[in-house]
C-alpha cells in the first residue's frame, strides 16, 4: 500500500561524556540521551505554561494534582483536593474547607490549613526541533513494552527537591530559552525564581499541516499512551467519523497494526498524512522559598 510509511522521527545515534568514572549507570544513560538531542534536535520552542498545585513536605515540595492551562484551573483542583482531605481530617476539616473556599473565591496562589502549606506552580513546557521536525521520544523514556496490554498505575506526581539544583547542560539550556522567551513577551520570572529544575517529561501526537507540526491530542505519561491514541484514532475516530475511501480505510488499518506493533514506531504517514509522538519537556523555576508561583502576566479566567 503506497500511501504509507514508517519509521518517521526514530531516534538514533547517542553521545556519551567522555568520563564516566563515578556515574551512576543509568544516570549517565540520561545524560548521553541528553547530549544527543541537544545535538539532533538543537532549538527549543517554548509551548506554553502548565499550572498545577504542590504541598510543602520534608525535602521539598510534591505535586498533588494534575496540570491545568489556567491558574484558576489549578486552584479549583486544589481545593477539590483539600475538601477531599476535609472528608477525613476530623477538627482540621474545617481549616481544610475554608482554604478550599478561598481558592474558589479569588487569585489565592499559596494558602495554608491544617499545619501544612500549599501552592500553584507554575510549569513552562517545551519542545526540542530540528529540521526534521519535533523531537520523538528517547530511548531512555518510560516506554512499557507494546506486548504489555495491562494497565498499567498512574505515574506518581513529581516531587520538587529543595536542596538538589540542577546543573546539567541540558536543563542550563532550557533554562536559557525559557528565560529568552519570557524576555521577549514582557513576562519574566521573578529574580527570586532562577534555579531550574525539570520535571518527568509528556508526550502527545503531533500532525504534520503544511509547514508546520500541531497537536492534535492531550498529553500522555508515557509514549505508549500517545501511540495507543493514535492507534484508536486510525481504527475507530477515522472510518466512522472521516469515512475516507476503502484504498485510504486499508492503508489507516495496516498503519494502526504497525503502530501497535513491537518495535515502538514514533511517526507514520498514512494516507498523504504524517503523524509523530512528541516529547515535550517540562521545567519549573526554585527560589529560596520553593516553586514558581503563576506570573503577574500569565493569563487568567479571574
Amino acid at each position: 500500500m503506497s500511501g504509507m510509511t514508517t519509521g518517521d522521527g526514530d531516534a538514533s545515534g547517542r553521545l556519551f561524556p567522555e568520563d564516566l568514572d563515578g556515574v551512576d549507570p543509568v544516570a549517565a544513560v540520561m545524560m548521553a540521551d541528553a547530549c544527543r538531542s541537544i545535538a539532533a534536535y538543537p532549538d527549543l520552542v517554548v509551548v506554553g505554561a502548565l499550572f498545577t498545585a504542590a504541598e510543602h513536605v520534608p525535602g521539598g515540595w510534591q505535586i498533588i494534582c494534575p496540570g491545568d492551562p489556567l491558574p484558576q484551573g489549578a486552584r479549583e483542583l486544589l481545593a477539590d483536593h483539600l475538601e477531599d482531605r476535609a472528608l477525613d481530617a476530623g477538627p482540621d476539616g474545617r481549616e481544610l474547607r475554608e482554604a478550599a473556599a478561598a481558592l474558589r473565591a479569588g487569585p489565592a496562589d499559596e494558602v495554608s490549613a491544617a499545619g501544612r502549606r500549599f501552592r500553584i506552580v507554575r510549569i513552562e513546557q517545551l519542545v526540542r526541533t530540528s529540521s526534521d521536525g519535533p523531537e520523538p521520544p528517547r530511548p531512555t523514556d518510560l516506554d512499557p513494552h507494546p506486548a504489555d496490554r495491562r494497565v498499567l498505575p498512574s505515574r506518581p506526581y513529581d516531587l520538587l527537591p529543595e536542596d538538589r539544583p540542577s546543573s546539567e547542560l541540558a536543563t542550563a539550556e532550557l533554562l536559557c530559552q525559557v528565560l529568552d522567551a519570557a524576555a521577549g513577551t514582557g513576562n519574566e520570572p521573578s529574580g527570586a525564581f532562577l534555579t531550574p529544575l525539570t520535571l518527568a517529561p509528556a508526550f502527545t501526537v503531533a500532525e504534520r499541516t503544511g509547514k508546520r507540526w500541531r497537536p492534535v491530542g492531550r498529553l500522555y505519561d508515557t509514549p505508549r499512551q500517545a501511540r495507543d491514541a493514535l492507534i484508536s484514532y486510525f481504527r475507530h475516530v477515522v472510518p466512522a467519523v472521516e469515512r475516507p475511501g476503502r484504498d485510504d480505510a486499508a492503508d489507516y488499518a495496516e498503519a494502526a497494526d504497525l503502530m501497535a506493533d513491537e518495535t515502538r514506531r514514533n511517526g507514520i504517514a498514512v494516507a498523504g498524512r504524517r503523524f509523530r509522538i512528541v516529547r515535550i519537556e517540562r521545567i519549573t523555576l526554585m527560589g529560596p522559598d520553593g516553586p514558581e508561583p503563576p506570573r503577574p502576566n500569565d493569563y487568567d479566567s479571574l
